[in-house]
């Protein structure tokens, strides 16, 4: 992951009758293959970014560039078919009688032929794990499923980033799991670019890095791992922590030391398991 793929420099947007800038001067970069996850409460500017870097709002001021293509009124269509988005409700998403229908609409606007469709269709499926459900209607599956779907929607297109905007929200827990598995799977198979809007900071733990947004501004950015290294800190802007993390703050306070934030279940139940060994 060398190359920045994704750049922001000091953009700015306005909702029309606002006051305030829902996104106020923010500079970041995304490289190529990176799982970047911005977090924040609501009004923190960050469902704002995702729709800037769909092209779905120009920036009032600053530049965005995705790959080669800096965004604007000539290139918005070059910049679409490297960007594809997930959003959180599945069923906003579905146009197709069948899952391979939905899957293939994308395609069909985009002119691809036939025999390409179909390949694209089966791979995308598979990548998702549900190749089984080819000609279920979507309705009738379950809410993990629906968002599989509506990625393998995304991935059928090929693009170069993948951005889930809210995508696990309306989840319950097993679907908001399918999901979270299935984009790792992708990451580990394919170089693709994933930047996750999410206010579920559960999540943030699979990210590479994460960006906190607080009224509009970039507050702060580094590894999940430095990230909550102040959980008093992201508490204070009105968001919360991992549960291991919190789990680790109730261990600390019985006296267990624990120098750092522990993103893995694994790597605590270890760290655990040797200090009473030790003792």
């Amino acid at each position: 992951m060398s190359e920045d793929f994704v750049r922001l420099e000091h953009v700015f947007y306005k909702y029309d009758g606002e006051e305030n800038f829902a996104v106020d001067d923010v500079t970041f970069s995304v490289k190529k293959g990176e799982w970047l996850a911005l977090v924040g409460h609501n009004g923190s500017g960050k469902s704002t970014l995702a729709k800037l870097l769909n092209g779905l709002l120009f920036p009032e001021k600053g530049l965005i560039k995705i790959g080669h293509f800096v965004l604007g009124e000539k290139t918005i269509w070059d910049i679409r078919k490297q960007v594809g988005m997930v959003f959180q409700n599945p069923d906003n998403q579905f146009v197709g009688a069948t899952v391979q229908d939905d899957v293939a609409f994308g395609l069909e606007n985009h002119g691809v032929p036939h025999d390409d469709m179909v390949e694209r269709v089966e791979s995308a499926l598979r990548e998702v794990g549900m190749s089984d459900y080819t000609l279920h209607e979507p309705a009738r599956l379950s809410g993990g499923q629906k968002q599989r779907v509506a990625i393998a929607g995304v991935l059928a297109l090929r693009p170069d980033v993948i951005i889930l905007d809210e995508a696990t929200s309306m989840l319950d827990p097993r679907g908001r799991a399918e999901v979270m598995a299935t984009i790792r799977n992708l990451r580990e198979r394919e170089d693709i670019t994933v930047i996750s809007i999410t206010h579920d900071l559960d999540e943030v733990i699979y990210a590479d890095r994460v960006i906190v947004m607080n009224k509009g501004k970039l507050l702060r950015e580094g590894a999940p791992e430095e990230i909550f290294e102040r959980p008093e800190e992201m508490k204070q802007i009105g968001l919360g922590v991992p549960f291991i993390v919190e789990l680790e703050e109730r261990l600390k306070k019985q006296g267990i030391s624990i120098e750092k934030p522990i993103l893995s279940e694994g790597a605590l139940l270890e760290l655990l398991w040797q200090l009473n060994s030790n003792n």
